[in-house]
């Protein structure tokens, strides 16, 4: 597998990404392909490589309050955060069994290559040392393992101490071809690339410097697949090209502060000693309260309810198996794939459209980006916006199809690892509540078209909507919005569409 971390799919063409264009026509696309909620890097690369979503894997994006009474949000930027929350957090930092440790037990080897920081690293590869697997990050080669071939690498590549910066993407793809896969010739690998994420952040989605992102990854991909083509077991190898999420761009920001303020309601993304509501920022914003307290909860549903950049929002279902939250107006958080213990007291999608930026590319969204360093135009991601829940799935080799066929069920990051494992003849744990796409595979059965479901809830004016593509017992989050309530939508309607043709 290799990733290209941001890439949404209406950019791949001819001129932007050339090899992967040609790469789409020959191999299998799934044209629906999802992440998981919240639209976040380390929620979603923990996702891919334990093949199940966040309510069961307990990483709940890049932050959350992991509920242990530290009184502050965890982190995942560094792997001393994993570290920590292993020690420190019930049940550990994750909850799922990985790939790394599924292969090892059953006597395969797994490799993981990143350019990326640490914790998207670890997230892909978390225990790996433990089981004996491979794992090198050109940024921070330190945190690399085994050591020997960690030693091996930095003296044939010239990695910096510092590790490499410019070319980092190409420099992950020579490392893997040239001495990991002399080495061990893994039986899965992931190669994670860290754009073209950062420079969708920092220049906006169509930008100059955006698209020469996508070209210095296109011939990444590029390197890959020219290297297969040279190897004796070619006609072994499966590629799949894939991406973590996808972006909007932002056209406004917001301070969730400011709403707190003015309600009177005492929050912070600390749990100081006079604070009653902890809180992310983002896309994504959710609160957990110091102590559960109905009123207190309705109180900040209430104020941000009113503001014109809400954009749905989501509670614990009012009962088991309702698409209702506990707070009228908001939807069941069970629907959003993301209802861990962990989980916020109420996760709020900030509003957006679908508005083309300066540069025609689609789809523009509210941010609270606290400290986080973007200007408005850039791209952003963690919502439920189409554009950042739908990412990039393009495969190729022995056993999947081929000859560009377009595949337009849903399919998910979570489906990934349950689809290699099957490919490699091995079983899933189950805790990977993945299912094997089929539909990509030579020979596997038809899956039918998604049936789409559309949830609503009603409050103070404003209605909140979700809609899901759902795959046998699989949902695959689509978007959520909010729109002003009419006559016609009351908190319990519910619309079922049937199957596309």
């Amino acid at each position: 597998m290799l990733g290209v971390d941001g890439l949404r799919p209406d950019q791949i063409n001819a001129l932007t990404m050339p090899n992967l264009h040609a790469l789409k026509q020959r191999g299998v696309v799934s044209s629906d392909h999802r992440t998981v909620f919240p639209s976040e890097t380390r929620g979603a690369l923990t996702a891919l490589a334990s093949g199940a979503k966040p309510e069961s894997t307990g990483v709940l994006g890049n932050d959350f309050y992991a509920r242990s009474g530290s009184g502050r949000l965890a982190g995942t930027d560094t792997i001393h955060d994993w570290r920590y929350g292993e020690a420190h957090y019930a049940g550990g930092m994750v909850r799922t069994v990985n790939l790394s440790e599924t292969l090892a037990k059953a006597g395969k080897s797994f490799a993981v290559v990143t350019s990326s920081g640490q914790g998207s690293f670890t997230a892909l590869n978390w225990k790996g040392a433990d089981f004996g697997q491979i794992g090198f990050n050109v940024r921070h080669p330190q945190i690399a393992f085994p050591h020997d071939l960690a030693i091996d690498i930095t003296a044939r590549h010239k990695v910096p101490s510092t590790g490499f910066e410019r070319g980092a993407e190409a420099k992950a793809i020579d490392i893997f071809v040239n001495s990991i896969w002399p080495a061990k010739r893994p039986a899965a690998s992931i190669i994670w690339l860290t754009e073209v994420d950062s420079a969708s952040h920092l220049h906006g989605l169509g930008a100059e410097g955006q698209l020469e992102s996508l070209h210095q990854c296109d011939a990444a991909i590029g390197a890959l697949l020219d290297w297969r083509e040279h190897q004796a077991e070619r006609e072994t190898i499966a590629v799949f090209i894939t991406s973590d999420h996808g972006h909007s761009t932002s056209s406004r920001f917001i301070n969730l502060d400011d709403a707190f303020k003015a309600a009177g309601i005492r929050a912070a993304t600390r749990f100081d000693d006079d604070i009653d509501i902890i809180f992310r920022r983002g896309r994504a914003p959710g609160l957990w309260l110091r102590r559960y307290d109905r009123g207190l909860l309705q109180a900040a549903f209430d104020a941000l309810v009113a503001q014109d950049w809400y954009g749905a929002s989501f509670t614990r279902a009012i009962e088991p198996g309702s698409p209702l939250g506990t707070i009228e107006g908001t939807l069941a958080l069970e629907l959003t794939g993301a209802a861990h213990y962990r989980a916020p007291d109420l996760y709020l999608n900030l509003a957006g459209d679908n508005e083309p930026n300066e540069f025609g590319i689609l789809g523009t969204s509210i941010c609270d980006v606290g400290n986080y360093k973007i200007d408005v135009g850039g791209g952003t991601h963690g919502g439920m916006h189409v554009s950042e829940l739908t990412a990039v799935l393009i495969a190729d080799g022995p056993g999947l199809k081929a000859g560009g066929q377009v595949i337009t069920t849903r399919t998910g990051i979570t489906d990934l690892a349950p689809t290699s494992l099957h490919m490699l003849g091995v079983a899933a744990p189950d805790t990977m509540t993945g299912r094997v796409m089929h539909e990509l595979l030579e020979h596997g059965e038809a899956v039918a078209p998604p049936v789409i479901e559309e949830f609503m809830a009603t409050a103070q004016g404003k209605t909140s909507h979700l809609r899901f593509g759902r795959v046998g017992s699989q949902n695959y989050v689509d978007e959520a919005w909010a729109s002003p309530a009419t006559a016609a939508v009351s908190q319990s309607t519910m619309l079922v569409e049937p199957p596309a043709e």
